[in-house]
């Protein structure tokens, strides 16, 4: 009983991290719609492209939905990052359509530009 046990456990832990890809796909229709499926944003491209999520202006941060940003190695999907400059998010709320810059600092990363491209 036991052993059933923990191979139920180690299946719905390795069954997880397919159900959130499934789940976070299919909430993300905006941005499947400026790369289309399964794309990552163009590595040319200097600013990545997202839809803004929500943005608290106190906290100097923004949550962004996005598609994978090659290089820095993120997932795509929605995160939350700090903004370097805080008057950048005058004027900007949940549903804009945005290019950004992002970098890495330490383990998190910061949002350095940020512009509304409705």
């Amino acid at each position: 009983m036991f052993r059933s046990l923990i191979a139920g456990v180690l299946a719905l832990a390795m069954a997880l991290p397919l159900l959130s890809t499934a789940v976070l796909a299919e909430e993300t229709p905006f941005v499947d719609e400026i790369y289309g499926d399964d794309q990552a944003a163009p590595v040319d491209e200097p600013l990545a492209a997202g839809r803004i999520v929500a943005v608290n202006a106190d906290a100097s941060s923004v949550t962004l939905e996005f598609r994978p940003i090659p290089e820095l190695f993120l997932d795509g999907g929605i995160r939350s990052f700090r903004v370097e400059k805080p008057q950048e998010l005058i004027g900007l709320q949940p549903g804009d359509k945005v290019r950004f810059e992002v970098r890495r600092d330490g383990r998190s990363y910061i949002v350095t530009r940020i512009e509304n491209s409705n």
